[in-house]
């Protein structure tokens, strides 16, 4: 498949307002409510969770009122290796084989590669060459380990959920790709890195999307990244995600709202009025404020505002 050039998805964008061919989902921590919800509203044709998933069972069971309707993908976070049910409710899950970690596969007509998992310098620095990393494979790892000090016969738990150099390099021998996800951020961010910018570039990405740091950034629109750079990033926040293409009318917020509520928002937000506008909310049905005032409901929107502005209950 020819990688998708920005013309190719911009005018998928303008094609495909409605209904998204990809949600990328911000790391859920065990409610996927509203990955539900928005996959009930939104019916894209699949998603991916940018991982600390923490699913309570399952996940199979977990999402199974929305397995028909959407094809579920992800990719796991640091979080997801804490106890033996995050772990298993993944690993043991029937939808096991849907985790991309290390892979690239085609998915909604878009090759995406994943990386799951955080580095850890106990296994490697990222700031350090590769080749100095202190493990460079789980099983290289495995093999210092004594027998008891293993966990079910391998690694720790804890660094199953560890970037080791093979999982990297392998990611980079599988390209090329169209969009990369991630749970660590690229190094636009604050606490990203380099070496996620670099991968994003071997595999020729237009696209990287990542978990973990629960904000919601467009690094171009932020001014964290130029324009020009090789491939447009973003965060996606807790509770939170991002369609793909991008749905024209989703990227109304702050600025197309009606004026008293931009008021409204401001007043009770200040700088992060435009977050607040943009973000899902259980209440609204899994929609943002903003996408819900437009489709009429902008009086209950203006309710929760003057609630949270006057301390009163949401």
């Amino acid at each position: 498949m020819k990688p998708l050039i920005p013309s190719d998805l911009h005018a998928r964008s303008a094609r495909q307002q409605s209904k998204p061919k990809l949600m990328f989902f911000g790391d859920p921590h065990g409610d996927l409510e509203l990955v539900i919800a928005a996959v009930e509203r939104f019916q894209p044709e699949a998603i991916v969770l940018l991982g600390d998933i923490q699913a309570r069972r399952p996940l199979h069971l977990e999402l199974a009122l929305v397995l028909d309707r959407t094809v579920v993908h992800y990719i796991h976070g640091n979080h997801d290796t804490d106890t033996n049910i995050d772990f298993d409710s993944l690993w043991g899950s029937e939808l096991a084989d849907r985790n991309i970690h290390g892979r690239v596969i085609e998915i909604a007509g878009y090759k995406v590669a994943g990386l799951g998992g955080i580095f850890r310098s106990k296994i490697w620095d990222p700031r350090q060459p590769i080749d100095e990393a202190a493990f460079q494979s789980s099983d290289a790892m495995r093999r210092t380990m004594k027998r008891e000090e293993r966990w079910r016969d391998g690694i720790s738990r804890r660094h199953r959920s560890s970037i080791f150099p093979a999982d990297y390099q392998q990611l980079q021998r599988s390209g090329p790709a169209d969009i990369l996800v991630t749970h660590e951020a690229p190094s636009a961010h604050p606490h990203g890195w380099k070496v996620i910018d670099e991968l994003a570039e071997k595999l020729g990405v237009q696209l990287v999307v990542h978990g973990h740091h629960h904000q919601s950034i467009d690094y171009v629109s932020e001014g964290l990244m130029s324009a020009t750079a090789p491939f447009r990033a973003f965060g996606v926040d807790m509770g939170s995600h991002l369609a793909w293409p991008r749905d024209p009318q989703a990227e109304t917020g702050l600025e197309s709202s009606p004026e008293d509520l931009r008021d409204l928002a401001t007043q009770a937000f200040g700088a992060a009025a435009q977050t607040w506008l943009n973000k899902p909310h259980k209440l609204l049905d899994g929609q943002t404020p903003a996408a819900f005032a437009a489709g009429g409901g902008s009086e209950k929107v203006r309710s929760m505002l003057n609630a949270i502005q006057h301390g009163g209950v949401v």
